[in-house]
């Protein structure tokens, strides 16, 4: 029997919110494969860790998500939650193509 005043523990458990492990996202950034920590991330984490892995661009360059047959401009704060094989382009900012 517990009594009121006991305290009790279960150290093998863990809270609910902190159950959800991030999971890696497998996209492409200039048709290069890029493997993203966590689908939540923004346009900035996105080039951030295409640079690291290797992608050659630049932390100022825009970044677009495809969406069918075009591309939709991603701000560097934009919070985006990430696709497995979704397609991201990065251009310079001065590059008009």
């Amino acid at each position: 029997m517990i009594k009121m005043a006991e305290q009790v523990t279960f150290p093998d458990t863990v809270p609910e919110q902190d159950s959800r492990r991030p999971e890696p996202v497998h996209v492409e950034v200039n048709h290069q494969p890029v493997v993203l920590p966590d689908r939540a991330t923004t346009g900035l984490g996105v080039k951030r860790e295409a640079i690291r892995q290797g992608v050659l661009i630049e932390e100022n360059f825009v970044l677009s998500v495809r969406q069918g047959n075009h591309y939709v401009q991603v701000d560097d704060d934009e919070a985006i939650n990430v696709h497995r094989n979704e397609e991201f382009l990065a251009v310079a900012p001065d590059d008009n193509s």
